[in-house]
């Protein structure tokens, strides 16, 4: 029972770290706080290229490629 609830949570966790949506919107903050100011273009891109990463996974993860 624990072994099923766990992968439960697991996959959970998952479909919301590769969900397009929600990697759409961290870009979008991100590019909010590079024009507020908040972070350097240095950092911008540092984070940007973590989050078109993490994109190109989770198209990957919807295949089932990853």
């Amino acid at each position: 029972m624990i072994v099923w609830v766990l992968k439960q949570v697991v996959a959970a966790a998952e479909r919301e770290y590769y969900d397009p949506a929600n990697i759409q919107r961290a870009l979008a903050e991100l590019e909010s706080r590079l024009d507020q100011g908040v972070i350097d273009e240095n950092e911008f891109e540092r984070q940007e290229d973590a989050l078109l990463d993490r994109l190109e996974e989770a198209r990957q993860w919807a295949n089932g490629t990853l």
